[in-house]
């Protein structure tokens, strides 16, 4: 099976609630279409261009990046962006509306090209259609794990290990990244600083200048502990669902993935409609955070940065369909915000 083998097979469109208005209003907003580049370097070029703080510009969510994508970005007026156009981003004015990104997402819809399958699961399609599948948060969620181990397990270990592990290597990354994040775990901090930028540059100069760790974990940005712990929400929520699926399925499919085992099943199964994410005061997952050695009062202090909500248990795709293209199946649907497209390629042809 091959998923991904180029952007274009690989589609996601964002659906808004309703049309941007010619109207002037509180928000510009533009569409925003890259190809095989992260949202965040997106974003970080749509910045520069536009001489606008990054963090004025206002998405709904992370696009892949081994996808062609297209979603909506805005900014309080009276900043404005500029248009781009090039091979790998284009951004575009479509006008203006009364609320941001996060309010008016409708879902994503999806175009998606499998090759390599000879022969579609009926009753798996069926069961999709009729059931739906678990609402896991898909394999992009978890890319910042370093060697199977979440951030916050270091970070309740001591300010080293917290900040090495945001200085990890990994795979994906450039060369160029990866070698000064290299020199970073060895200690060769002077070396390091001068290839890095913004915060990892602050942290790196802090500890060649003989600064304390505790101290280089005080320059971490804020932003960057909140998608840590979005991380291991995520874990948590998967894990939790995958153990109550496991308890009330009869044969329910198994499926690994980067920190465990995912389960579905093939016939309705009673579950909560929706189950609170983790925080702090949630003891809903104390049997998976105990699993794991993680303790619950050790995250007190971080309670102000965990985001709170619910999230559904199961997710039916609407528009669906499935049609036969040479050795590969292309499928199209709509799934709501926060839904992995790659939970269903996982459940049909046993593929991320």
């Amino acid at each position: 099976m091959k998923v991904k083998s180029r952007p274009e097979e690989f589609k996601v469109t964002e659906v808004l609630s309703k049309k941007p208005s010619k109207k002037r209003s509180k928000f510009r907003y533009y569409s925003l279409q890259k190809r095989g580049i992260e949202t965040s370097q997106a974003l970080d070029r749509v910045a520069r261009a536009s001489r606008v703080p990054k963090e004025k510009i206002l998405y709904a969510g992370i696009k892949d990046k081994n996808a062609q994508t297209v979603q909506f970005i805005a900014v309080k007026e009276p900043l404005k962006l500029k248009e781009l156009k090039s091979r790998d981003l284009t951004v575009k004015f479509v006008g203006w509306m009364a609320e941001p990104p996060r309010e008016v997402i409708k879902g994503n819809r999806f175009e998606i090209f499998v090759g390599g399958v000879k022969e579609l699961q009926e009753e798996r399609l069926k069961t999709l259609k009729e059931l739906g599948i678990p609402n896991y948060y898909g394999e992009q969620r978890f890319t910042p794990v370093r060697e199977g181990k979440l951030f916050i397990e270091e970070y309740l270990r001591g300010a080293e290990g917290a900040v090495k592990y945001l200085f990890t290597p990994a795979g994906w990354e450039s060369s160029k990244t990866r070698r000064a994040k290299k020199l970073f775990i060895e200690g060769k901090f002077s070396k390091a600083a001068k290839a890095f930028k913004g915060w990892r540059r602050r942290v790196a100069e802090h500890l060649a200048g003989g600064g304390s760790w505790e101290g280089a974990l005080k320059l971490i940005p804020r932003e960057e502990i909140e998608f840590q712990l979005n991380v291991l929400q995520a874990y948590l929520f998967n894990e939790l669902l995958s153990r109550l699926i496991k308890e009330g399925a009869k044969e329910p499919l198994k499926f690994k993935y980067k920190l465990g085992y995912l389960y579905y099943p093939l016939e309705e199964v009673e579950l909560p409609p929706e189950l609170p994410v983790f925080t702090p005061e949630v003891n809903l997952y104390d049997e998976v955070l105990k699993d794991r050695g993680i303790k619950r009062e050790g995250l007190k202090e971080l309670q102000p940065l965990f985001h709170s909500f619910k999230r559904k248990t199961l997710v039916k795709p609407e528009e669906l369909k499935v049609k036969r293209e040479g050795e590969g199946y292309t499928l199209s649907f709509l799934l709501p915000p926060g839904a992995y497209a790659t939970n269903i390629l996982r459940f049909l042809f046993s593929a991320v």
